[in-house]
């Protein structure tokens, strides 16, 4: 990528990660990485892009939420309080019983 400088780095959902590969097809040519990613994505996103950042900024309202998790949370859409615990098992706060039926209420509005 000659020519372009890495200016800061966000946590992106899957659907917006389509959103932005779409906006480089269209500008050029991708590479067959990218173009491997948006297949990808195409085919495993679960919410619209809309959808998707409405539903990390209502979970960066919590306490001890992140933004990679949430990305992650709008990414796998988990249907129980094990596959939020999950998502959370690499952070070094873990959600206690309330917290993970919040998340999945969250969730659940966007299903």
């Amino acid at each position: 990528m000659i020519g372009r400088e890495l200016v800061g780095t966000k946590p992106a959902t899957v659907a917006e990660l389509e959103n932005i590969l779409e906006k480089r097809a269209k500008d050029g040519e991708l590479g067959f990485e990218q173009q491997t990613t948006l297949d990808y994505a195409k085919k495993n996103k679960k919410l619209k892009k809309e959808e998707a950042v409405k539903l990390v900024k209502e979970l960066l309202k919590m306490e001890k939420m992140k933004e990679d998790v949430a990305a992650k949370i709008a990414d796998v859409m988990p249907r129980n309080e094990v596959e939020v615990n999950l998502l959370f098992s690499k952070e070094r706060t873990t959600l206690d019983a309330s917290e993970a039926k919040q998340v999945l209420e969250i969730v659940g509005k966007y299903r």
